[in-house]
């Protein structure tokens, strides 16, 4: 208000002053003889009109001034003016709505960088899928997750597996437990996507959490705890029946000898209680798998290890005569592990392999050994015997399942307990070879 009355004060006695020196002029005009008042009329009038001319101007070249630093954000420009006439209140004014504004730009920005640092550091996978199929990863889990492939349109999302792709594809607002190939490895990963506008055009945001290792971890740890429960009872239960059978199979025997009659019985008491043994002994095996293996990580070179590993395998009996290798890329690389328990569930799987080519003409198992990309390492186990059907390939790293006869179940799911222990994870895929490809990544 204070810079309202002062310029129409200013702007009043400039537009008196004009109109006094026009009335001045026509007088001058109007009287003869006065031409130094007539000159002197002009000078006032034209002093009056400049005066009121830059009063109004100094005004708008303000206001205008005042307008580009906003439009261009720069903050640093000042209106201060000492010259009076209300613009030093204007100067004033213009500098305090500049300060406000310089504070509420800073605040936004704060505020967008702090929304900025959410997003780029959240743990999920985020991207966006514009309406012309264009696809944008927001974070540095999407681009940590998707190193190794170059995603610019939906239809990329194939490289990823065929569920992924598919669950991109549901309605808009779907959560699910889905699959997507990362590694060379199948992966178990939480899915979900909301519709968000950006710039006033819809925009699908895709959220991806692998959580193949957690699930897998407590998959494992329910399976310890039934496997420990059912092994504390059976061995409760069979314990006694067990010394029992053995005691009676004992004493039939002392009477068979005097009695010949007993000789059926003394086998059927021998049979039972061999088998009761025998149960006992697989009951007992089967604690080892409810203890967790304890992991020692320490750096060691791959290429004697692999071929330790392999030398071992070869030194119980096999059928056939495995042409076995052992690929290492780069032969100079190290490993970063615990190398007991991996040897261990390396001797598993390839066993596993020298079983499944007893009847091959010409056997090959492999053991592969090489650095990923990402500074993670792959572990494979390759043949070219019979393979694993695709609606196993799941089942085979459960406890106690088993295809071979006489086998007990244990080796894979000790490998997979292997696997997870380290932060990785292992599959079974076709191999290039023909038969089964037991691919572990840690």
């Amino acid at each position: 208000m204070d810079f309202r009355r002062r310029f129409e004060f200013g702007l009043a006695w400039r537009t008196l002053l004009l109109v006094g020196a026009i009335a001045l002029f026509g007088l001058a005009i109007s009287t003869p003889g006065v031409r130094a008042g007539l000159i002197v009329a002009i000078l006032i009038a034209a002093a009056a009109l400049a005066g009121l001319w830059n009063f109004i101007r100094r005004t708008n070249f303000l206001v205008s001034r005042f307008i580009e630093s906003v439009r261009f954000e720069d903050y640093s420009q000042r209106f201060s003016d000492p010259s009076g006439g209300g613009f030093d209140v204007l100067g004033q004014t213009l500098d305090h709505a500049l300060k406000m504004l310089q504070a509420r730009h800073a605040q936004e920005g704060a505020e967008a960088r702090y929304l900025s640092a959410i997003v780029d550091d959240a743990p999920n996978a985020l991207l966006t899928v514009d309406a012309d199929g264009r696809v944008e990863m927001l974070n540095k889990a999407a681009r940590q997750l998707f190193a190794r492939i170059p995603l610019s349109r939906v239809g990329d999302l194939e490289a990823l597996g065929a569920e992924l792709a598919a669950a991109v594809r549901l309605p808009v607002g779907t959560r699910k437990i889905t699959r997507l190939m990362l590694e060379g490895v199948p992966q178990k990963a939480v899915f979900a996507s909301a519709h968000v506008a950006r710039l006033d055009r819809p925009v699908t945001v895709l959220s991806i959490l692998p959580v193949q290792g957690e699930l897998g971890a407590l998959e494992i740890a329910a399976q310890a705890d039934l496997v420990r429960v059912l092994t504390h009872e059976i061995m409760n239960s069979l314990t006694p029946v067990t010394s029992l059978a053995r005691t009676g199979a004992d004493l039939v025997a002392t009477a068979a000898e005097h009695d010949d009659s007993l000789e059926d019985a003394r086998n059927a008491t021998d049979i039972v209680a061999r088998r009761a043994e025998g149960i006992l002994r697989f009951v007992e095996s089967y604690r080892e798998f409810a203890q967790t293996p304890e992991i020692r990580r320490r750096q060691f070179k791959a290429k004697p290890w692999a071929e330790d590993v392999m030398r071992l395998a070869l030194e119980s009996p096999v059928d056939a005569n495995p042409d076995c290798r052992i690929e290492i890329r780069p032969e100079t690389m190290k490993l970063d592990g615990d190398p007991e328990l991996l040897a261990q569930a390396l001797l598993n799987l390839i066993r596993n392999s020298l079983r499944a080519i007893a009847d091959v003409s010409q056997p090959l198992v492999i053991l592969g050994v090489s650095r990923e990309p990402n500074g993670h390492f792959r572990i494979e186990v390759r043949d070219n015997g019979t393979g694993i059907p695709a609606d196993r390939s799941d089942d085979i790293f459960l406890p106690f399942y088993t295809t071979h006869k006489g086998g007990s179940g244990v080796g894979l799911s000790f490998a997979r307990q292997v696997a997870l222990a380290h932060g990785g994870s292992i599959c079974a895929l076709k191999a290039a070879e023909g038969g089964a490809n037991i691919r572990m990544v840690i």
